[in-house]
């Protein structure tokens, strides 16, 4: 785990136990929790490709991807069918979806130590309701908030402020756990510290040293560095 010291340009070790130092541990979905940006990358190829368009996956990455804004800015003619034809693809793949690794294992250890969690994600509910079934981890996070709950998702801070009230909590002892910019920016707009979560699986949608420049107070590349590496466990 690397941690950013105030005020330093680069990230410096430090000791790990972040279930400690925060009570309230958030956590974003697509490519967070779940191993879903192949699918939105895929989807997005196709979706594309029925109207004419092949972009190259970087223009997608950039300008598209996991947004569902992306293709109104992007120009695409049938924005509002395309999100929908979009929100279809994904969920007639669901069944392929897994979590990322140790992510069900960590929450449980989570709940064991008693810290409350929840999941914070501008997907559908419809997209995340049957991988949590399937992984058995709904009665492990204290609160779900999805699109349908707010008016603006992320970068927007409005679903972590709503997450906050809603648990009571204060945005100190509250750390957010996210993939993208997106939850970067959202957890700095709402005063909530913020861990980045960059496997290597992830490296070939993200631009590292951009999602770096956000300047997240943690970068984890395992779920497990959420706690003290004496409580690892190896499958």
């Amino acid at each position: 785990m690397e941690k950013k010291e105030p005020g330093a340009g680069t990230l410096a070790s430090a000791p790990q136990d972040l279930a400690r130092r925060y009570r309230y541990l958030f956590f974003d979905w697509d490519g967070c929790l779940a191993d879903t940006l192949p699918f939105w990358l895929e989807g997005y190829r196709e979706l594309l490709g029925r109207r004419g368009l092949h972009p190259p996956d970087r223009v997608i990455l950039r300008e598209l991807f996991n947004d569902w804004a992306g293709p109104q800015r992007f120009g695409v003619p049938d924005a509002a069918r395309f999100v929908e034809e979009m929100a279809g693809y994904l969920e007639s793949h669901t069944d392929g979806v897994r979590l990322n690794p140790y992510a069900a294992e960590v929450l449980r250890e989570l709940k064991a130590r008693g810290n409350c969690t929840a999941l914070l994600t501008a997907s559908r509910r419809r997209l995340v309701r049957p991988v949590m079934e399937a992984y058995g981890i709904g009665g492990l996070l204290d609160l779900v908030l999805t699109v349908e709950d707010v008016q603006r998702h992320k970068p927007d801070p409005e679903v972590l402020f709503k997450a906050l009230e809603l648990l009571g909590a204060s945005a100190g002892q509250a750390l957010l756990v996210g993939d993208s910019d997106k939850d970067l920016r959202a957890g700095k707009a709402a005063g909530v510290a913020t861990a980045l979560y960059l496997p290597a699986h992830n490296l070939r949608f993200y631009d590292e040293a951009e999602l770096r420049s956000w300047r997240p107070d943690y970068v984890i590349r395992d779920f497990r560095e959420l706690l003290p590496q004496s409580e690892w466990r190896s499958p």
